[in-house]
């Protein structure tokens, strides 16, 4: 005879950079296995994998692929994973700035959202007739940012590689070049090619990107210190540890 098995209930949220619905389960005791895992190894790249493999396991719309996430996507679908699975209320600490004293905020993950810069766009006109269309980095991109430089390597070619992983396509008043149809060194090219100004208008992509965002005040828990400030909380390691 089967055993019984619990119904487990569904839930639905608005995927922030594309506006489209998607229905998922609550994380299951595999999943927080599979979290529990990644947490011990303290690696990076094990932590987003574990993210991605969770969230593809507990979202049920069709063809959905958490690898294509951008990382505010990734980072607010999971919040909200957390939130049906564990509870609303996450606890981090923060140090005081006054008096050292650890002070634990009780963070209501409903009411965390993905901040919009109005003056964000992905779709850059560089010339009055060629511009290029950007892709949102996913969290490979962003961990490969933050890493230690490999022997030979600086800034200014992270920088450059990034860029070129962002691009979607190059345009003018003709056609349309998809990267994917494009050598590395011909799109590193076309980068060497533009002005400053160009440059700091691909750059601008990146400044106005959407990001996870929750500001919030807290008091000391001190008796002798009580300092009150304001904080913002940015990322999913804010809202957790």
């Amino acid at each position: 005879m089967a055993l019984p098995t619990i119904a487990t209930p569904t839930y639905t949220l608005k995927v922030p950079s594309t506006n489209k619905s998607i229905t998922y389960r609550p994380f299951l005791v595999k999943e927080e296995k599979i979290l529990l895992m990644a947490m011990e190894s303290e690696q990076e790249q094990d932590m987003a994998d574990a993210l991605r493999q969770i969230i593809n396991n507990c979202v049920t719309t069709a063809n959905f692929d958490a690898h294509t996430l951008a990382v505010f996507d990734l980072e607010y679908i999971f919040l909200n994973l957390r939130a049906k699975s564990v509870g609303e209320i996450a606890e981090p600490t923060i140090k005081c700035p006054e008096c050292d004293e650890e002070v634990k905020l009780k963070v209501d993950l409903t009411k965390v959202k993905v901040k919009k810069d109005r003056k964000h766009k992905s779709e850059i006109p560089l010339s009055e007739n060629i511009g290029v269309t950007m892709r949102y980095p996913d969290i490979v991109d962003l961990l490969a940012m933050e890493s230690e430089l490999k022997e030979g390597e600086t800034e200014v070619d992270r920088t450059f590689t990034m860029i070129l992983n962002s691009i979607e396509n190059i345009w003018d008043e003709n056609s349309v070049y998809p990267s994917k149809d494009h050598t590395t060194d011909e799109l590193n090219a076309f980068l060497e090619s533009l002005t400053t100004d160009h440059f700091e208008k691909i750059q601008q992509f990146y400044d106005t990107m959407p990001r996870l965002e929750h500001k919030m005040k807290y008091k000391c828990s001190s008796e002798e210190c009580k300092h009150e400030d304001e904080m913002v909380l940015r990322g999913l390691q804010d809202f957790f540890y």
